[in-house]
């Protein structure tokens, strides 16, 4: 059943910042949102987290329409990866991410042996069991994307959404993360939902794309069926291009690089459009 969002307008106060999305993302698949600052890419992810109420519309999660149900359900439904965290309070890094647990411990109880030794393997499954006994607020900003990857793992959702997941992580740990969820979502069929600025990552990694502008859907379908060089420039600027490389990897790189720049002896040649993607409301 996976994540269903219809006819969601969303904003704050008078301001209204999303226009009619419509999206449903199969169990399985991860499905990055893609636009510029400002386009809507956030707030979306807070009206299918629950933490925003839309204007209009319903969001589904496995079938259950998040407006009837209360906050420990949800919990047990969708999980977050924040763009950012901090705490006032020295928490370690292990208890962080025992933190994933309260859906599922009783009122006033704490997690056991059991739990702490599953929340062990998930810091180790996502590379930091180093920094399992660490304080939370005492390590770098990508060390905590991390460990607030790690804890939305051991919340152990069907439903997960990651908000620009990589932004404090340098390259090797950008794809260690997005490789790690591609492992998640087939090993344990879940649906994720990913906010991204690069768009070689969700080329690489994500099943389908959404690509957003002005609060709106300008396309969606299949990542490499969408992300053609028209749509690309329409979505996230004109100064990019679509290419090639030598071995057919699609890739996007800035439009002043002349062709062949990166991939010596390839001629760049603009990918025709495909019929998969869904552009305005229509089909190409």
């Amino acid at each position: 059943m996976g994540l269903a969002i219809e006819q969601v307008s969303a904003g704050y106060g008078r301001l209204q910042v999303l226009h009619g999305i419509d999206l449903k993302v199969p169990e399985g698949m991860i499905c990055a949102l893609m636009g510029r600052n400002g386009s809507g890419k956030t707030t979306l992810l807070r009206v299918v987290g629950a933490v925003l109420k839309p204007m209009q519309g319903h969001v589904k999660a496995m079938g259950k329409e998040l407006t009837h149900l209360a906050r420990p359900q949800i919990a047990r439904l969708i999980s977050l990866v924040p763009q950012s965290s901090a705490t006032a309070f020295p928490f370690t890094c292990r208890e962080m991410v025992l933190m994933g647990a309260a859906a599922r411990v009783r009122s006033w109880a704490a997690p056991g042996r059991k739990e702490t030794a599953a929340a062990m393997e998930v810091l180790s499954e996502v590379g930091i069991e180093a920094l399992a006994l660490r304080p939370f607020n005492q390590i770098s900003g990508g060390e905590r994307q991390l460990v607030m990857l790690a804890r939305a793992l051991f919340q152990d959702t069907p439903v997960m959404l990651l908000d620009e997941p990589n932004s404090h992580l340098d390259f090797s740990n950008q794809h260690m993360m997005m490789e790690l969820m591609q492992r998640v979502v087939k090993r344990r069929g879940v649906t994720a939902l990913i906010s991204l600025h690069d768009p070689n990552l969700t080329l690489a990694y994500c099943d389908m794309v959404v690509m957003l502008r002005a609060g709106r859907v300008v396309a969606q379908g299949p990542t490499v069926d969408v992300m053609q060089e028209r749509i690309l420039r329409e979505v996230l600027g004109d100064n990019i291009r679509r290419d090639t490389t030598i071995t057919g990897l699609p890739v996007v790189t800035p439009r002043s690089l002349k062709p062949g720049t990166l991939f010596p002896g390839q001629n760049h040649t603009e990918v025709p459009a495909c019929d998969a993607p869904t552009v305005n409301g229509d089909v190409n």
